[in-house]
């Protein structure tokens, strides 16, 4: 009796699309965007409160946003400042551009 083979080939293989494997940004694009949006929020708790009141953020943003401002303790701002990341890579790409055109005329 003949010994099994230790692994099978694939009798059929297919053969994917290059476009396929590469269709989402790679890891250190996101991480890019990422950064630049928590780099957003950061500035964005530095507008004055009116400024801030005029984006028509949603409520939760809004919540952290003052709580970012309330905070003394460095690592607490940190932890804040990813928070309102988070949030903020949530909303729309035109809501977005309304934020970074308000910190832009600060």
């Amino acid at each position: 009796m003949a010994r099994k083979p230790r692994y099978e080939e694939p009798t059929e293989v297919e053969e994917t699309d290059e476009l396929e494997v590469q269709e989402g940004r790679g890891r250190s694009a996101r991480k890019r965007a990422s950064h630049e949006i928590t780099q957003l929020g950061e500035e964005l708790v530095a507008l004055r409160p009116e400024q801030v009141a005029a984006l028509a953020l949603p409520e939760r943003l809004e919540d952290a946003i003052a709580e970012a401002r309330r905070l003394t303790s460095f690592g607490a701002k940190r932890r804040q400042a990813l928070f309102i990341g988070k949030l903020m890579r949530q909303l729309d790409e035109p809501e977005l551009a309304a934020i970074r055109a308000a910190v832009a005329r600060k």
